[in-house]
């Protein structure tokens, strides 16, 4: 009977880790197209890589998207939208796995 609960337990342990990276994955699909893989794109030869930026500033720059005060190169609105329906704790969660490439 132990081994039976470890084994559960241990299965649902896997499955929170994995459903963490697969959550860091989604939050950063929208991110793919114009910034890379890993955040490594020049986009428009305007744009400098996200992955040189640190968690903090990404924080601040997602935020102030989101809230509209900011717009780089004409991109505001469309940065806007790509993060409308991401919430702080979002935000945080992919700045930080932006930081780590």
């Amino acid at each position: 009977m132990f081994l039976k609960n470890f084994s559960l337990f241990a299965l649902l342990g896997l499955l929170q880790v994995n459903l963490w990276s697969a959550s860091n994955e989604v939050l950063y699909n929208s991110c793919r197209f114009c910034h890379g893989e890993k955040g490594e794109m020049n986009y428009l030869g305007k744009v400098e890589p996200i992955k040189r930026l640190d968690k903090t500033t990404l924080i601040a720059l997602l935020q102030s998207y989101k809230k509209g005060e900011i717009d780089q190169i004409g991109l505001g609105k469309l940065m806007q939208a790509q993060i409308a329906n991401f919430n702080d704790a979002d935000i945080e969660q992919l700045s930080a796995y932006i930081a780590s490439f």
